[in-house]
């Protein structure tokens, strides 16, 4: 007896570390699909259920029915990386329920969804970076910035705090800039690398992916623009720099 209760506890206390590629959600949850190719509804909450149809990536979709935890899948975007998750099941825009792999779903919108799009130069509500005008989509401003000195050779050198615990590092300077997102708690690494790569890599054609130590880190063939994305002390670190 004593031994099928330390196995639940193990179970209850590891769980959480390795099931939720997205983090915790709910029923009447809306979640955005980030699955650069769509992502596969199907009838039935396994992948060789019949497929209903493909939703487009930035799809939001209402949860119907979670914690089909006995059919746990995986997808491995490159070698030694893998978004693990369960099947979920959603209603999409105009009706269709079915279910879809929760690996690839956000409470995080799409890049797509900023207003002006993303261009690098448009300017929403005073937001002077694309990674500004994409946390603001998600929460409020948190009092002024915080200037963190500019250093020899540097531009701008800040911080911004949001409402949801997040907040936005911007460096930039001569020799390239650096922007770092800190997540509130309830973000994943595997959500933020979803994120990084739309937000910073989109028109990057071609990618060297690696992953070290927990660190991802995606970099372009020239090597300019790079993303790395880890979780320190339980905080999820996204990093996106480009080298002039």
């Amino acid at each position: 007896m004593r031994t099928f209760q330390f196995f639940v506890l193990l179970c209850l206390f590891a769980w959480p570390s390795v099931t939720f590629s997205i983090g915790m959600y709910a029923v009447g949850d809306q979640l955005t699909v980030h699955a650069a190719s769509g992502l596969i509804l199907r009838e039935t909450p396994a992948p060789t259920g019949k497929k209903i149809m493909t939703v487009e990536m930035g799809t939001l979709v209402t949860v119907l029915k979670e914690g089909f935890r006995k059919n746990p899948h995986s997808v491995s975007p490159f070698e030694g990386f893998t978004i693990k998750g369960f099947w979920v099941k959603v209603r999409i825009p105009g009706g269709k329920e079915g279910y879809v792999f929760d690996g690839y779903l956000s409470k995080y919108k799409t890049v797509g969804s900023l207003p002006n799009g993303d261009d690098p130069n448009a300017k929403d509500n005073d937001a002077t970076t694309i990674q500004e005008r994409y946390l603001m989509m998600h929460a409020d401003r948190k009092g002024k910035r915080i200037d963190l000195g500019k250093g020899e050779n540097r531009y701008e050198h800040y911080k911004i705090l949001f409402t949801n615990n997040a907040d936005l590092e911007v460096n930039t300077g001569e020799g390239g800039s650096q922007y770092i997102i800190r997540f509130g708690k309830e973000t994943t690494v595997e959500e933020a690398y979803l994120i990084g790569k739309e937000l910073w890599l989109e028109d990057v054609e071609s990618l060297k992916s690696t992953i070290s130590k927990g660190v991802i880190t995606l970099t372009s063939n020239d090597e300019l623009w790079e993303v790395e994305v880890q979780n320190k002390g339980g905080i999820v670190h996204l990093s996106m720099s480009h080298a002039d």
